[in-house]
């Protein structure tokens, strides 16, 4: 039952990912607004951040204070050494064109890479240790994948690849975030001593992905209005939260 669970929730976010990136073929060149950008992503880098919290708040529960702290630490710096050591898509924002194209396929898997892998993760390990706490990570991973599938597909369109083609790396992503979710699960079926220590990292993984990819983008609009989204994104983790424990 778990196991169906968890396939639900990794079908979840994919289809949560590719409905976002179904968004590049309806703006279609039109470009998102800085200020609406900055308070689409800082409210989902609240939603995330409750998350993280939560998910983090049972390690402790379960693994104790010192394997708690570890794991996030762990979690955290194997995050920001594969963002250093993965190409990335962000790094070349502001470039307008990549002529090499194998050069634009390695920053490509890069960039999915990165978004994805701790969130899968993440979901994994929830799923592991409980099912209200796999859905409460699942819907705000999910409410989070929605604009990012767009923002995963809207630079690609920018680099000069086609709307569909980059609605296909779009939805590439979500597939990956799915099945890095699927196989984490699996893994941890099979050592479940790991767990509490899992949930731990997959917090110190998310909690590099808000503090490195979300925030600096979404503070870049210099508006008091990402410092509310932020926080309206942290009360709506809460309403999720306290929906999924009735």
């Amino acid at each position: 039952m778990a196991f169906l669970d968890l396939l639900f929730g990794a079908l979840t976010v994919f289809l949560a990912t590719s409905l976002g990136s179904a968004g590049i073929l309806l703006f279609n060149g039109r470009k998102i607004g800085r200020v609406d950008y900055s308070n689409i992503i800082s409210f989902c880098a609240g939603v995330m951040a409750f998350s993280a919290m939560e998910m983090f708040g049972q390690s402790l529960i379960y693994a104790g204070d010192l394997v708690a702290t570890l794991s996030l630490l762990v979690g955290f710096l194997v995050f920001l050494v594969l963002e250093r050591s993965l190409p990335h898509l962000h790094f070349l924002v502001r470039k307008t064109s990549i002529s090499d194209s194998k050069k634009k396929a390695a920053l490509i898997a890069g960039t999915i890479t990165i978004h994805n892998l701790p969130e899968g993760f993440a979901i994994a390990s929830s799923f592991a240790q409980s099912n209200p706490l796999g859905w409460l990570v699942t819907s705000t991973i999910a409410i989070q994948d929605v604009p990012e599938g767009t923002l995963v597909s809207a630079p690609l369109a920018c680099y000069g690849i086609d709307c569909v083609r980059s609605f296909k790396f779009g939805v590439l992503s979500g597939l990956i975030e799915g099945v890095a979710a699927i196989f984490g699960y699996i893994f941890l079926s099979l050592v479940k001593e790991v767990i509490p220590s899992a949930l731990g990292f997959a917090a110190g993984a998310m909690s590099y992905v808000i503090l490195a990819e979300l925030l600096p983008d979404a503070f870049k609009g210099r508006s008091w209005k990402v410092a509310l989204s932020f926080i309206l994104g942290v009360v709506a983790a809460i309403g999720i939260s306290s929906f999924l424990r009735f």
